[in-house]
């Protein structure tokens, strides 16, 4: 009967199959070549834009063989919708501890100003390229939708709580409002890339916040006439 080769020095003194370390550390080893992958890929769109990212573009960005995309992603549309995501992930882990404390319009467009002035964020290029150079006829459309979906969820939540305990909230459609708000932020960003004066985005900020300012204050009239 075949039996499988242990080793000696398990833990807690007991034996363990050769195999199973091996499969732990193959796998390891497997996610580590993926994110070096995706790091590359980020840096090649940042670099290169959409148009210049290829295969051989994020191998020679990573020092790897350009077969290593294929193998762990299949195709470079699977690897730049990763990348994406893991774009997108660490920028709403920048921003979500504020975006989920904040409970004013101001509040709200400040993070949004904040958002577009992050010149320290290395994964905003890249997002932003690869969000809005993907063919309109393509069906990851609906994939690169699900991905921005928490920039929706969390500014309707931001919303809400903005407009609590005044008439407007049982009649406001948030959820379309919220969608209608990142829309519109994300178009700012498409926007900033072909205009290379900031001054217009950060004019249009201003008049935003001025807005907002003026809302809040009738917003908050509200809430304090409301029956305790």
């Amino acid at each position: 009967m075949w039996q499988p080769i242990l080793h000696p020095m398990g833990r807690r003194g007991r034996m363990k199959p050769m195999g199973a370390m091996k499969e732990r550390k193959s796998s390891r080893t497997g996610q580590e070549t993926q994110h070096r992958i995706i790091d590359a890929a980020l840096e090649t769109v940042r670099v290169e834009g959409l148009v210049g990212t290829s295969a051989r573009a994020i191998a020679r960005t990573g020092d790897f063989n350009q077969a290593l995309v294929f193998y762990h992603f299949g195709s470079i549309e699977e690897l730049l919708l990763a990348a994406l995501q893991r774009a997108n992930d660490r920028r709403v882990e920048r921003f979500r501890d504020r975006l989920e404390a904040v409970d004013s319009l101001d509040g709200l467009v400040q993070i949004a100003a904040d958002l577009h002035s992050n010149d320290d964020d290395p994964d905003h290029p890249a997002l932003v390229a690869i969000v809005a150079g993907w063919s309109t006829s393509s069906d990851v459309g609906v994939r690169i939708l699900e991905t921005l979906r928490p920039w929706d969820e969390m500014v309707e939540a931001a919303l809400c709580r903005s407009l609590a305990d005044t008439p407007f909230a049982q009649v406001v459609p948030t959820r379309d409002l919220a969608h209608a708000i990142s829309s519109m932020f994300l178009g700012i960003e498409l926007m900033g890339r072909l205009d290379r004066d900031d001054k217009r985005t950060e004019s249009l900020f201003t008049t935003l916040a001025g807005a907002a300012r003026v809302v809040g204050p009738m917003l908050e009239a509200m809430k304090a006439k409301q029956p305790g």
